[in-house]
């Protein structure tokens, strides 16, 4: 019966206690925003870039001067420096180099977000692959260490199985021996009686040419019956 209740039992209580709680942590931890993530959302969502790339707004300063140093020596090598001329040349070459920069700039800072956009994403899809695969470890580490409750519950339900046979031939031994003993008497009884009807029979007779049967003899052998007893 305990083979029969461990066998309905056994995969209820597997133990997993060395290395569930492991799996676990990789699956906790493969579902957290990794260090890549956090690294990389403030230029996901251009948070960064709110405030502008100094680098870019010094560079493109020196070039704005450099370009109107340039405008401003032309004109005024030419005697014109301060004309309505001189003044168009300067804001149009200033604005045609700013507007190139920023353009060039916000198409480069573009990119950088979509490329932090898709680093992230796959740091999190290789975070939920891994959680994946610790989840499906740990179904198949349940899945075995089932499978091994059942060949142990099987194992046991055998050797209950062997267990009963060999009590069952010892009872069935004993039964055996109990009535033999029992009949020990009457199977003494029965042989008696035989004897007897033999020695009764051939008593004083003859047949033919055959000469009686010696009683004594048939006495005799009652008295080893009951000496045997």
């Amino acid at each position: 019966m305990s083979g029969v209740n461990q066998l309905a039992t056994a995969g209820a209580n597997t133990n997993t206690a060395g290395t569930r709680p492991l799996l676990q942590g990789i699956g906790a931890a493969s579902a957290s925003p990794s260090y890549a993530e956090q690294n990389l959302q403030g230029m996901a969502n251009g948070s960064y870039l709110q405030s502008g790339n100094p680098y870019f707004n010094d560079a493109l300063k020196g070039q704005l001067d450099q370009t109107a140093n340039q405008v401003q020596s032309q004109f005024s090598g030419a005697g014109r420096y301060g004309s309505g001329a001189n003044t168009g040349v300067l804001a149009n070459s200033l604005g045609n180099i700013r507007s190139s920069a920023l353009s060039d700039q916000f198409n480069r800072d573009s990119q950088n977000m979509l490329a932090a956009n898709g680093q992230m994403d796959s740091s999190r899809n290789a975070g939920l692959d891994r959680s994946l695969q610790a989840t499906n470890a740990m179904g198949a580490q349940d899945q075995q260490q089932f499978q091994n409750a059942l060949t142990g519950a099987g194992a046991t339900l055998q050797a209950g199985g062997l267990l009963d046979s060999q009590a069952q031939k010892q009872l069935t031994d004993q039964v055996n021996q109990f009535y033999s003993q029992d009949n020990q008497d009457w199977t003494r009884l029965g042989m008696l009686q035989q004897a007897a009807a033999g020695a009764a029979g051939n008593y004083g007779t003859q047949t033919g040419n055959s000469s009686s049967s010696n009683p004594m003899a048939a006495l005799g052998a009652l008295g080893g019956l009951f000496g045997g007893k």
